[in-house]
């Protein structure tokens, strides 16, 4: 059922669904791309073969697992992409944060977002369209949401992949039966196996599954069948699981000359790590996992994450760790870095260590602190910058030494 056709009542569950959110992220960056046939292909190390494609791309007879090299004289004016997680991550994270506002209580995945209506009907007057305008706002227009509701979380997710562009789909409880029952059988939470077991044997639809008896299922299928029965059948009652929130460290740095030597990009790393444990937040608390992201000239991403043994409470050990990554074969970003961002993950007490005997001289830089604070609290930004060597072998003057931000 259609936003516009009249709604019983107003459903427990919508959905919002983001195809293909990979690609629809390179188009909030490029715009113009928008309806050109897009593919993803293999990153750095992984084989050139096509691992994404646009509708677009598919009606041109592009499909995943298709050589790179076959991509153009397929479709020449296709976009060809690399894998870029960490922008697609941003991406995912505001749009998620964006959809609190529509409802407090929502549950993410990788390109789906399930949000509680529960007792938000008199907030929305009843109205599914006044529902769909407030979601809309929340999801840029450009990753082409597909947005459903129904009476449960699986209802209201098969409305959204079978929802046009434009329109929100709402699925009645006296609906969802026969909705459910004309699905093909393979967008059932089962594994490959299973659904393969199930095209041999001739169910193709859910209303095939559904209409066997239950317990024949279960035996042959297991738990994994017997919850797939019941969803075929629109028995559904699991609720949405509000998401959760991991307090993270963050610091981000941001260069004039992209980062293109092993020296520079540890000198930027061992800045954002002064920085990051710097912060108040970490006070008296240790980091678990840091992880390392950086935005390339290429337009592309890069990412790390770092697992420490035990938590990390100290600057020093948390460079040493990164630049042990770093220095593995293969740790380096592919391409000079215009950006580096540092978060420290798995906040947590900090373990009993042995403090100091002297710290006589940590009060003698107290005033300067409090100067440079000063000048941070006027200017919005501490003006004052310290020299530090990082290519002293280069010919090229400016390559030697490199102005850092001083952070009290």
């Amino acid at each position: 059922m259609d936003v516009g056709l009249a709604f019983p009542a107003f459903p427990r569950v919508a959905s919002v669904w983001l195809p293909q959110l990979p690609l629809r992220v390179e188009v909030l960056r490029h715009p113009v791309w928008d309806g050109r046939p897009m593919v993803q292909g293999g990153g750095p190390g992984e084989r050139k073969v096509v691992q994404l494609c646009s509708p677009e791309a598919e009606r041109a007879g592009i499909f995943p697992g298709l050589p790179l090299r076959e991509v153009l004289p397929l479709s020449p004016g296709a976009v060809i992409v690399e894998p870029d997680p960490a922008r697609v991550a941003r991406v995912r994270e505001e749009v998620q944060v964006r959809l609190q506002r529509v409802t407090p209580l929502m549950e993410a995945a990788d390109d789906e977002v399930f949000l509680d209506l529960r007792g938000l009907g008199s907030f929305y007057h009843d109205d599914l369209l006044v529902l769909e305008r407030a979601i809309r706002v929340a999801v840029p227009p450009l990753l082409r949401p597909r947005l459903g509701a129904g009476e449960g979380k699986f209802v209201a997710s098969m409305a959204a992949r079978t929802a046009g562009a434009s329109r929100l789909r709402a699925i009645s409880a006296a609906e969802k039966a026969a909705f459910l029952a004309a699905l093909p059988a393979r967008l059932l939470p089962l594994p490959p196996r299973a659904l393969e077991r199930l095209e041999r044997l001739g169910l193709s639809t859910m209303g095939d599954l559904a209409a066997l008896p239950f317990s024949a299922v279960q035996a042959q299928l297991g738990a994994a069948g017997a919850r797939a029965w019941r969803l075929a059948r629109g028995i559904d009652d699991e609720p949405v699981v509000a998401r959760s929130f991991e307090t993270t460290v963050r610091a981000a740095l941001r260069v004039e000359d992209p980062l293109a030597s092993v020296d520079a990009i540890l000198v930027g790393a061992r800045s954002l790590v002064t920085r990051a444990f710097a912060q108040p937040l970490l006070g008296g608390r240790g980091a678990r996992r840091a992880r390392l992201l950086a935005l390339l000239v290429d337009g592309t991403s890069w990412e790390r994450l770092v697992t420490f043994k035990e938590p990390v409470a100290s600057g020093d050990a948390a460079f040493y760790a990164l630049k042990v990554r770093l220095d593995l074969p293969g740790g380096l970003p592919p391409a000079p870095i215009e950006e580096l961002v540092l978060e420290l993950l798995g906040l947590t007490g900090e373990g009993a260590r042995q403090p100091r005997l002297f710290l006589a001289r940590a009060s003698e830089g107290a005033p300067v602190v409090e100067a440079l604070r000063q000048l941070s609290a006027r200017y919005g930004q501490v003006p004052v910058y310290y020299a530090m060597e990082v290519e002293p072998w280069s010919r090229i003057p400016e390559r030697r030494w490199a102005l850092v931000p001083f952070e009290p």
